[in-house]
């Protein structure tokens, strides 16, 4: 197992941080500890992807893929930004979450009513 330096717990601490100040849990976000500059995570959400860390000059930096549209955000950006750019993802997760959920369920209630066995 690889082991993290103080300066790279920094990064990663303030954003677990967030996340409680924030009340988003991550467990539901896929996201691994990222070593890069003061630490930081990867992450997988259902319509994004990319990393957060924290820069040597103490800002935040965000490179995101949206995965429908592909488009993507870099951005450097102090603490109030960041935390409105976590809202918007953890938003965006949800969303999407409940989209998937209400197609599964008119698919199956769909199958029920037709007779379709497999």
């Amino acid at each position: 197992m690889k082991s993290h330096s103080n300066e790279t717990d920094y990064g990663f601490n303030g954003l677990v941080s967030i996340f409680t100040e924030l009340e988003i849990d991550s467990s539901n976000w896929l996201a691994k500890r990222l070593d890069k500059e003061r630490g930081g995570i990867s992450f997988t959400l259902p319509s994004a992807y990319g990393e957060i860390y924290l820069s040597w000059g103490d800002l935040y930096n965000i490179d995101v893929t949206f995965v429908n549209s592909e488009d993507k955000f870099e951005a450097t950006l102090m603490l109030g930004e960041l935390h409105e750019i976590m809202k918007k993802l953890e938003t965006q997760r949800l969303n999407e979450i409940n989209r998937l959920r209400d197609l599964l369920k008119e698919t199956f209630k769909s199958e029920e009513s037709s007779g379709t066995e497999f």
